[in-house]
């Protein structure tokens, strides 16, 4: 099989960040007035108590970097990303965290790269600050991409990228015919297979010998 480059978002794609910024919410909440919930199935920050754009800022400025410290890996994330490694794929991040967000010049580098270490995420390249990430999937050859992102996803789909979306209680009401929803990082390891094995068919039916076979 050719190298395959997977890109992979980070937040809500292999990791729980959501759920500990909503923890953070309901307390920043508590300290700036208790407004009432008014959404919890979002991940616009703005939508849960109503908030105006200057106090989402002041609660990422003031809670977005704890909350990084805290979030964890979605099950069996270190083992898939390794056996995914071991048969040939690149595992490419591709997040949109940035220095602003994260108090400092190379500091969303820094976080990213002690938190990969502190859960042994295996990984072949980081890039963050990402912001166009269908102009980055295409300029930089992935072959299939994962986000929790709805807007994201679609727009990588429309450049003709297998492209897969991490299911969240904020997007499970989305469905596209030409993007395969996963619910786990076990599910996205099986569906890649699933992909590849098609892929497999479309290629002997059209008489294309493998490359490993050559």
């Amino acid at each position: 099989m050719d190298q395959k480059r997977i890109g992979l978002d980070i937040d809500d794609t292999i990791c729980n960040t959501h759920f500990v910024l909503m923890k953070y919410a309901f307390k920043y909440n508590k300290e700036h007035g208790n407004k009432s919930l008014l959404k919890y199935n979002t991940n616009n920050f703005g939508e849960v108590f109503g908030w105006s754009a200057e106090e989402v800022n002041d609660f990422f400025r003031t809670y977005y970097l704890d909350a990084l410290k805290e979030i964890e890996p979605k099950f069996n994330t270190k083992e898939v990303l390794d056996k995914l490694r071991n048969e040939g794929y690149k595992i490419i991040f591709i997040t949109v965290r940035n220095d602003r967000e994260c108090a400092g010049l190379g500091e969303a580098r820094r976080i990213t790269l002690e938190w990969f270490e502190k859960y042994e995420i295996p990984y072949d390249e980081l890039h963050v600050d990402i912001q166009d990430k269908k102009s980055f999937c295409e300029e930089n050859d992935i072959d299939i991409f994962i986000d929790d992102s709805v807007r994201t996803v679609t727009n990588v789909k429309d450049i003709g990228i297998d492209t897969f979306i991490a299911m969240n209680d904020f997007n499970l009401d989305f469905t596209d015919d030409n993007i395969t929803n996963v619910y786990s990082m076990n599910d996205f390891y099986n569906k890649v297979h699933e992909l590849e094995k098609k892929i497999w068919q479309y290629d002997w039916n059209k008489g294309v010998v493998p490359n490993e076979w050559k």
